[in-house]
């Protein structure tokens, strides 16, 4: 199984990545779930502050795509969450699926997806101060997927199997650009570019952010989660009105996703 698996190490040493990659092989191989396209990724950040250790596992478990990232500033401890992440995630997969428990934080603004003031990565705590206020991070990377159309209910389970901060998609009952992410009371939140007031979801799994997303260039969206240090946004494009989704990635700059 372990030659089945590709593997790439940036900044970390090779016996690490290998002891990673075997663990990672021997959970697979002990499952019952037909697991595949298994790919690992164990990287270093670049924050000149703090050295902690990404680790990425994506897969296909029974058909369904799924990822797993651990962060810890100790790259074995990385490891070790990452082969639990994944032991976690492919039963999961193999059980139907339930919402995932959530505490409600009431301080994590709604108008951010994701921002739950409870995430662990220091990168993006502190960054602006690290950094300067006149000097704001780059967007780093770009996506500009051809957005899937599913209902809410289905977006939601494709942010749990893939670990997303907030998953981008088209409602194509409102055909309205929309985020769902975990915040709320029944932990799961709804944001549309016009949400519409009559529920067409499930109000029991979602709670709606009632405000549509700001109207925002990528310029004035960085610029708002700099200064406000926020780890995600959802806004619209000034010009197309389509739906945007600004987030800070492990290594404090940021990445975008902008629908075709």
């Amino acid at each position: 199984m372990n030659d089945a698996i590709l593997m790439r190490a940036d900044g970390v040493a090779l016996d690490l990545a290998h002891e990673v990659r075997r663990r990672v092989g021997d959970l697979v191989s002990g499952t019952d779930s037909l697991v595949e396209a298994l790919r690992v990724r164990l990287s270093r950040t670049h924050d000149e502050e703090t050295e902690q250790t990404l680790c990425q596992v994506d897969a296909e478990v029974d058909g369904r795509r799924v990822r797993v990232q651990r962060l810890a500033a100790d790259a074995r401890l990385a490891g070790d969450r990452l082969v639990e992440g994944l032991r976690q995630r492919i039963a999961e997969v193999s059980l139907e699926w339930r919402p995932r428990p959530w505490t409600e934080r009431a301080d994590a603004p709604e108008e951010l997806p994701a921002a739950t003031r409870e995430d662990p990565r220091p990168a993006a705590a502190g960054w602006a101060e690290r950094a300067g206020r006149a000097m704001m991070p780059a967007i780093a990377r770009i996506k500009e997927p051809l957005l899937v159309w599913c209902a809410p209910e289905v977006a939601v389970r494709t942010l749990d199997a893939m670990d997303y901060q907030a998953h981008l998609f088209t409602d194509p009952s409102t055909e309205q650009d929309s985020v769902v992410y975990r915040a709320g009371p029944t932990g799961y939140r709804l944001a549309s570019t016009a949400p519409e007031s009559a529920p067409r979801y499930n109000p029991s799994l979602l709670t709606l952010c009632p405000r549509p997303a700001p109207r925002l260039t990528d310029h004035e969206a960085v610029e708002r989660c700099e200064q406000s240090e926020l780890s995600a946004l959802f806004y619209a494009d000034p010009d197309s009105g389509r739906g945007r989704l600004l987030y800070r990635r492990f290594d404090g700059r940021f990445g975008l996703v902008r629908g075709e």
